[in-house]
This record gives structure tokens, C-alpha cells and sequence, in this order.
């Protein structure tokens, strides 16, 4: 006796199509996570604070005589940092208030005046911050906070590589799934 096959359904030849793109898309969200992951967690530079200063900008950007002020105006503190055999690193230093990201920072100027004497005595400075440098979008990493520390000290942080490991268990964990899924569709056939 001939043992009747299974033939698929419409439902299961239509899935089967879509594995690629379920694939591409899980791709793209781990992709864009991961970029948001690490443009707002926290990071540590080790570097010689050389200069800070304020600026009053608006939307626009710093006021000058290109840019004038056509709105509501700030002043955005910003530090200006050396490390041995690199180029100069430019930070940003704003408060976050009670906006997002939660960092609920509201001692900039605090920062910046510890920013400033470091700057004088030309200590070597661990800074937190969040961000990324784009210089043609003017985009500044914001510092959070900043401590005196030694040549050695480490960057790591624990925080950081904890949620980047949390995120790779859940992306792990979906593509396995969807491997699963079009798996078990395929047996079927």
C-alpha cells in the first residue's frame, strides 16, 4: 500500500516565501537595536581635558554671524579633549533633565567647572558619555560625567556590555525561533 504525501497548503507554500525577508528584517532589527543600543548607553574615554567653553546655540546650531538666532536660545557647554596619539576628541555637556534618555542629569555646569580645573592641571580625566561624533550633522557625544583617574585605568563597563549581552540573547533567541518555524513548515512538505 502507497502511503499517501502530505501535500502542502497554500498557507504553508506562502510562508515558505517569506523566510528570506523574515530573515532580512529580523537583520534589519538587530541592526537598528544595536545602533540605538550603542549611541545611548553609557561609554568611558580616558583622555586630557585641553580646553572647555560655551556656546549659545539655538535650533540651528552655535550662533554666529552665518547662523543668527531665529528662536529660543542656550548655551551648551563643551569640552575639548587629547589622548597621546590621537586627535582631539570634542564633547558635548547638557543636562537631560527629566527627558529622554533617562539619565537625569542636571549638573552640567558642575561638570564643567570640574572639566575646567582639570583642564589646569592637566590631569587625566575618565569621562561617561552618551553619543556619537558626526561632524557633518555637528553631532557631539554628551559627557555625563567626569572623575580624575590614572593611564591604566579601565573603560569597561559593566552596564554597557550587560545590555549589549541581553540583546544578543534576544536576537539569538528570535532568529532561532524563526529558524524553528520554517523548519517545522518544510518537514511538513
Amino acid at each position: 500500500m502507497v502511503e499517501a504525501r502530505h501535500r502542502p497548503s497554500r498557507e504553508d507554500i506562502m510562508s515558505l516565501r517569506f523566510k528570506k525577508p523574515a530573515f532580512i528584517t529580523l537583520g534589519l532589527i538587530a541592526l537598528l537595536s544595536g545602533l540605538w543600543l550603542d549611541y545611548y548607553l553609557p561609554e568611558h574615554t580616558i583622555a586630557t581635558i585641553t580646553g572647555v567653553e560655551v556656546k549659545r546655540t539655538d535650533k540651528d546650531g552655535p550662533i554666529n554671524q552665518k547662523n543668527p538666532a531665529d528662536g529660543p536660545t542656550t548655551d551648551v557647554y563643551y569640552i575639548y579633549t587629547e589622548r597621546t596619539g590621537e586627535k582631539i576628541r570634542v564633547f558635548r555637556n547638557e543636562d537631560t533633565g527629566w527627558s529622554w534618555p533617562f539619565y537625569f542629569k542636571f549638573n552640567a555646569a558642575d561638570v564643567q567647572a570640574k572639566a575646567k580645573s582639570m583642564e589646569f592641571e592637566k590631569r587625566l580625566a575618565i569621562m561617561t558619555s552618551y553619543g556619537w561624533r558626526v561632524n557633518m550633522f555637528s553631532w557631539f557625544p554628551n559627557v555625563t560625567k567626569i572623575e580624575s583617574t590614572e593611564p591604566d585605568a579601565s573603560t569597561w563597563s559593566f552596564f554597557r556590555w550587560f545590555w549589549f549581552g541581553i540583546w544578543a540573547l534576544a536576537m539569538g533567541k528570535a532568529a532561532v525561533a524563526i529558524w524553528r518555524y520554517f523548519e517545522r513548515l518544510e518537514d511538513e512538505q
